[in-house]
């Protein structure tokens, strides 16, 4: 793969589908045989459902030679072989540059002019941009123009697990493809197979229903119980100060950590809301059983909309170390209160 602006070196996803993407994928296949295939896809669906690694596949059977009604690669023509090597020339991915927050203009300018350049192989061109929503609003604006006048078989792929980050205008011009998580059973069953030895339901759980998600985590998963079991048990019986404890939140594992919390926090909602989830483990030891069975519900779902906007606020320029302080703050407060 080229090392241009807007291709950022990286491991290719994998070309295979995975059993929960069958239902997105039939959609494509009808709308690819019928000839109603747009040339914008907005692939959405929450992180940890393989949205990237559908694009990949989906890119790869539009490029084969010998597909058949399904839309799945052959995986033995010469352009199957182009995508399993990630060197296929008509393939572009779209990421954030290194220690850039955002897709800027400049990046998707240079798509655009590639797109309208005659295919390499004589088929279709994708370009693939992820996360869609990292686009600032000129760079939205910029592939527009490409969303409005494409050039015959070229398919842009917009992946995003927030929708809403997108322009309007953009979003009408795309076709919506969901992907979306599977069923709790079927996600269990995929994930004990996957990891040898098995996997704990609460993984699952943690990950919020995602299989790649809960596999990500895997490796880390009992080290992240133990730390913020007693990260939240130090928070909330006032043995360390918010600023520390919210240092000890930063770093690479920071989303994990969040995770974590609205886990818990989820937890004890349905704990307290839901007849039948009593049997839910709640993390923690007594001190943490009694502070969730004490709290005020409306304070425990204010604490689950506080944590989301926590979220959204370091997606753009604000500083993790105020973000994770001003939380761990206002879920003491709320259990105080």
């Amino acid at each position: 793969m080229s090392q241009d602006a807007e291709e950022v070196a990286f491991e290719p996803p994998p070309i295979e589908l995975l059993p929960w993407h069958a239902r997105a994928s039939e959609q494509l296949a009808g709308a690819l045989s019928g000839g109603r295939l747009s040339h914008g896809l907005l692939l959405h669906g929450p992180n940890g459902v393989g949205k990237e690694q559908f694009a990949s596949a989906l890119a790869a059977a539009l490029f084969c030679t010998r597909r058949g009604a399904r839309l799945e690669a052959c995986g033995e023509c010469a352009d199957c072989a182009l995508s399993r090597a990630g060197t296929h020339p008509d393939l572009h991915w779209v990421r954030r540059l290194d220690d850039k927050k955002s897709i800027g203009v400049d990046q998707v300018r240079e798509l655009c002019e590639k797109l309208s350049l005659t295919s390499m192989r004589r088929g279709y061109r994708v370009a693939v941009l992820v996360p869609a929503q990292a686009m600032t609003a000129a760079a939205q604006n910029a592939l527009l123009k490409t969303l409005e006048e494409p050039s015959p078989r070229t398919v842009l792929v917009l992946v995003t697990a927030r929708p809403s980050g997108l322009l309007a205008t953009l979003r009408s011009r795309c076709q919506r493809i969901e992907v979306s998580r599977p069923a709790p059973a079927a996600a269990q069953q995929w994930l004990s197979r996957t990891l040898a030895g098995g996997a704990p339901q609460r993984l699952l759980s943690l990950a919020g229903g995602a299989p790649l998600k809960a596999l990500e985590l895997a490796p880390y998963f009992a080290a992240l119980e133990t730390q913020m079991t007693a990260l939240l048990e130090a928070l909330l019986s006032d043995q360390s100060e918010a600023t520390r404890l919210g240092e000890e939140m930063l770093g690479d594992g920071l989303p994990a950590r969040l995770d974590w919390l609205e886990d818990w926090l989820g937890i004890a909602v349905r704990r307290r809301t839901l007849p039948d989830e009593t049997r839910l483990t709640l993390p923690g030891g007594a001190l943490l059983q009694r502070a969730a069975a004490a709290v005020n519900i409306t304070e425990l779902f204010m604490l689950v909309d506080r944590l989301r906007e926590a979220r959204r606020l370091l997606e753009g320029s604000a500083a993790p170390q105020l973000v994770a302080e001003a939380l761990l703050i206002a879920v003491r407060a709320a259990f105080r209160r």
